[in-house]
């Protein structure tokens, strides 16, 4: 199993499984909207641009006030921590750490599988 250390694995974790798995792009086929991500203890902001089962670009340390979809993480550390396994979506939701500020839930179940 990969161990992700830093928010920069992650979102190129983000990419592989995307561009790698064909159960994921089937799941966003449908899907073309931007994701905008915070990270509370940073300030750092990140957009994912998910273009239908044509492709998804990452943008670092950018972001969209017009996102349809936002969600912000109470530390960097959180991100890391899901894709480590230590720490569940439904838990870190529950405990704040993760904050759906905009969306409705059908995307974001969406999403999950490239997320989490």
């Amino acid at each position: 199993m990969t161990e992700y250390n830093a928010i920069e694995d992650c979102l190129e974790e983000i990419k592989n499984r995307y561009n790698n798995n064909e159960k994921v792009r089937k799941k966003l086929a449908k899907y073309n909207a931007s994701i905008q991500m915070k990270f509370l203890d940073t300030d750092r902001k990140v957009l994912l641009l998910i273009n239908n089962d044509q492709g998804i670009e990452v943008k670092d340390k950018s972001g969209d006030d017009s996102a349809p979809v936002k969600i912000d993480f109470a530390g960097e550390y959180v991100i890391i921590d899901l894709f480590n396994k230590e720490l569940g979506a439904v838990k870190a939701y529950s405990d704040g750490k993760i904050k759906i500020v905009e969306g409705n839930i059908r995307s974001l179940m969406k999403l999950r599988s490239l997320m989490f």
